[in-house]
């Protein structure tokens, strides 16, 4: 009798926490928590940040070298006289290297290539990022429709519960009858449990990739979207040359090839201008009386830089970014089968899901209520026992509980899909822009 009130009183109290707490009258949909993410996840925030970045280097990377100013004085006595010698003057001179060949122009596109990687990362980003958000809320609320299941069965294992006490008192029932339904009970009590930590585990996750802090209050969750059948061609088309993950990796291996030509580049022999002007004062005549004015001088010079040691230096650095080009292009071969592969075998599990919510649905949990009214009638009229009742309702929530999963199951196969591709317009949504795209 203590373990039956023990359960009771669990009972009441998660029903009651059910009907007492306070629901916000607002909800939130998941075309709105993907829109909020692309606004304020902390990680798209971080990878706009490195577009910028990575564009604002394209300029200093193709500038020419900063001019060089001199400043001085040329051909000074020992005893610091500026009139004594025909030669001694004050200079001032400006030199300046200029790149004939291009390394500059290479250097720069291979910038512009870096931030074109840098610029499809942040959309390969955002591909995950939505798809975690996807996932994330189609967790939390089939968790919160798993909860409500077990809550309902809670509700009609109880009346297990009172029929086997009642008959059992009655001397018309078994003991056996009266434990294994409150066994049931305290089951089902800890499947709330369980649901209900999952959910708030979800959620929390959802609240994060939407930049809001966890633990907060929550609205309430919208069904997500339904969608139909589409075939794997239709994701496939996605794992094309313009999908992120292949352009960044293009880029890269542009990057590569243009950073070993401007190396190569750097062997060309550069022009050195140089220029200089000196002003003479007066030269002292002694023994003469006024002194000699002498006319000011100037210098110039055209020199080049001789590549004597790019062998040992800037002819293998080229070489290193050839053969790093060379591993790039296997690499983005592998991620293109590798994409393919993925889309593929995801597709078959959110086709296998699909299949089993419909007969679950549509065949298995329309049979299995008849079951339970079958053998409810079958009991009242005495022809059977209430054990067949028990197992007829526990199946009868195994099922259910296996529909919320399946359909849980498809939501993060499509999740996982639009992570993939970026092709939420496939399941009726559009994707939100990221910062860089507004």
């Amino acid at each position: 009798m203590i373990r039956m009130r023990a359960v009771v009183a669990a009972l009441g109290f998660v029903l009651w926490g059910v009907v007492v707490s306070p629901r916000p009258a607002a909800a939130l949909d998941l075309p709105e928590a993907l829109r909020q993410a692309a606004s304020a996840n902390p990680t798209l925030a971080a990878r706009a940040a490195m577009v910028d970045a990575a564009r604002r280097l394209v300029a200093p990377a193709g500038a020419w070298p900063a001019p060089m100013l001199e400043l001085g004085v040329v051909n000074v006595p020992t005893n610091g006289r500026f009139d004594m010698d025909p030669m001694t003057m004050k200079m001032v001179g400006v030199s300046q290297r200029v790149p004939l060949f291009g390394s500059n122009r290479l250097a720069r596109d291979a910038a512009r290539a870096a931030a074109t990687g840098e610029t499809a990362l942040l959309e390969l980003t955002g591909y995950d990022v939505f798809g975690m958000t996807w996932e994330a809320y189609a967790d939390a609320y089939y968790a919160v429709e798993a909860s409500r299941t077990a809550e309902s069965h809670v509700a009609l294992v109880g009346r297990l519960v009172q029929s086997s006490r009642v008959r059992f008192e009655s001397g018309n029932g078994r003991l056996e009858d009266v434990l294994r339904a409150q066994a049931e009970q305290a089951r089902t009590l800890r499947d709330v449990a369980t649901f209900q930590a999952e959910a708030h585990a979800a959620r929390a996750r959802l609240d994060a990739l939407r930049g809001v802090a966890p633990g907060g209050a929550a609205d309430t969750l919208a069904p997500p979207p339904t969608s139909a059948s589409t075939s794997a061609d239709a994701w496939l088309a996605a794992v094309e040359p313009g999908h992120p993950r292949l352009r960044e990796m293009d880029a890269e291996v542009d990057r590569y090839r243009l950073s070993a030509r401007a190396a190569r580049r750097m062997t060309w022999p550069d022009l050195e201008l140089r220029a200089s002007y000196g002003r003479r004062g007066a030269l002292e005549q002694p023994g003469h009386g006024a002194a000699l004015e002498q006319d000011n001088m100037f210098s110039a010079m055209v020199g080049f830089m001789l590549p004597v040691f790019a062998g040992s230096r800037e002819r293998s650095e080229a070489a290193g970014m050839d053969a790093m080009a060379r591993a790039g292009e296997a690499e983005r071969r592998a991620a293109e089968l590798e994409l393919r592969r993925q889309v593929v075998a995801t597709h078959a599990e959110a086709a296998g899901a699909r299949r089993t919510v419909g007969l679950l649905a549509d065949t298995v949990l329309v049979v299995q209520h008849r079951a339970v009214e079958a053998s409810w009638t079958s009991y009242r009229s005495g022809t059977t026992d209430l054990w067949r009742v028990f197992e007829s309702t526990h199946a009868l929530y195994g099922e259910e509980l296996a529909l919320v999963r399946a359909r849980q199951q498809l939501a993060r196969a499509e999740a996982r899909l639009v992570s993939l591709t970026g092709r939420a317009d496939l399941l009726g949504i559009a994707l939100p822009a990221t910062r860089s795209e507004r």
